[in-house]
């Protein structure tokens, strides 16, 4: 018995590697232990001040370090949620883009698969030692992703508006 590909070419089923590579990333991400968590957001932290101290936008030395990250710990923790999930729902647009689909069902269908994976991202973190599943952590995973799809349906809109047929 030999396998074939339905009609559809490779190039369409090889769309959804990016998908699946942040799919699979954001999923190690969540299923490190909080403290392996904390020590990774302390670390991305003490890069992002060193460039600040680098490019003269803050002063290390005149600074209360242990203050500064506790202040930062939350945005910078927060940030990684909305890069992580407006990344994936970038791939997921990309794979949905080459599968055909257009328009607002484009915009739709990428965000709602988007949503999902971030609920089914939480529901894992509820097994995954000293971690919690937040619904708060779901919202802020969508931000980024709301932020986007809002951007292109005004496009779309407007496209649709230029290109409209009067009757």
């Amino acid at each position: 018995m030999q396998f074939t590909l339905p009609d559809k070419p490779l190039k369409k089923y090889l769309a959804w590697l990016p998908a699946l590579a942040a799919a699979i990333a954001i999923f190690a991400f969540s299923a490190q232990p909080a403290d392996d968590s904390t020590y990774m957001s302390e670390s991305i932290t003490q890069i992002i001040l060193e460039i600040a101290n680098q490019v003269r936008m803050i002063d290390l030395q005149k600074l209360d370090l242990v203050e500064l990250y506790m202040s930062l710990s939350v945005p910078v923790r927060k940030s990684a949620h909305i890069i992580e999930f407006g990344g994936f729902n970038v791939t997921l647009l990309f794979a949905l883009y080459v599968w055909d689909m257009r328009g607002k069902p484009w915009v739709r269908q990428a965000f709602l698969l988007t949503f999902l994976y971030a609920c089914s991202d939480e529901l894992h973190q509820i097994f995954v030692p000293g971690r919690a599943g937040l619904v708060s952590d779901v919202i802020i995973d969508m931000l980024g992703v709301c932020m986007l799809a809002l951007v292109l349906r005004a496009m779309i809109t407007r496209r649709e508006r230029r290109f409209a047929i009067p009757a």
